[in-house]
């Protein structure tokens, strides 16, 4: 069976090492400097060896808490500029392999990465998706399709993705807006939670009904998902290429 095939029949497909880890690592890297630069101009501890780690782990809750505009400030500009998060979502080799899937790629949201922990979250669904589906949100073409990444080797101690096979072919399912998710109630298939190390990453229909997991070993979850949709969707192009993402500034008053 190919991965389309395997797309089709379960919404999903996972397609090992398929990144260098070094690439991954250095994009995450990459974001760690932002909120370091910030660390240092608060004074907070630096890096030191094995500890690493846990050292942003505390300096990332501590910013949480002590300065939440710069760190919702950092976030915002790795979402909005992040240059190595940016190349990868228009990786060449990974276009290739959407094409295999969609007639005419297009990115209709800007690339995402995501720090996830408890203590860096004011409520649950800002750390941990709830169960739902991406395609209310984004209106996009009925086969557009969702690029994820683990910036940290994943697995139920941290939370890894859990899928519900199959659940695709549901279609849109009623849901209730919360927190920016189209919350749907579970649908009465087995979920899996796959293992996945840097490097791996899964490909996935916006219908697909998928959720995070619970972080048990208290570190950060690193992750980061690209939305591409099918401009020669029939569909799409019959609904005039719905947008509803709005970009605009904050003019402070």
């Amino acid at each position: 069976m190919n991965i389309k095939e395997q797309l089709d029949r379960d919404g999903y497909v996972i397609i090992k090492n398929f990144f260098s880890p070094t690439r991954i690592n250095d994009i995450k890297i990459s974001v760690m400097d932002i909120f370091n630069t910030q660390f240092e101009h608060f004074g907070y501890p630096v890096f030191s060896g094995y500890n690493e780690d846990e050292i942003f782990k505390n300096n990332m809750i501590r910013l949480f808490n002590e300065h939440e505009e710069v760190f919702k400030n950092c976030g915002k500009l790795i979402q909005t500029g992040s240059i190595l998060l940016y190349h990868l979502a228009i990786d060449i080799d990974l276009i290739e392999i959407l094409m295999e899937f969609l007639d005419f790629p297009n990115m209709c949201t800007r690339p995402v990465l995501y720090f996830n922990h408890p203590k860096l979250a004011k409520s649950e669904e800002y750390y941990k998706s709830p169960l739902h589906q991406d395609w209310p949100s984004m209106e996009s073409s009925l086969n557009s399709l969702v690029v994820w990444v683990p910036l940290v080797d994943v697995n139920e101690d941290n939370g890894s993705i859990i899928i519900y096979p199959g659940s695709h072919k549901l279609g849109v399912l009623p849901f209730e807006t919360k927190g920016g998710f189209a919350n749907v109630k579970e649908p009465d298939i087995k979920p899996i939670q796959p293992e996945l190390n840097v490097g791996d990453i899964v490909i996935f229909s916006t219908m697909l009904v998928h959720k995070s997991g619970d972080i048990k070993n208290d570190t950060i979850r690193w992750s980061c998902h690209f939305r591409y949709t099918d401009m020669l969707e029939q569909n799409f192009i019959e609904r005039g290429y719905p947008n509803p993402y709005i970009y605009s500034p904050i003019t402070k008053r």
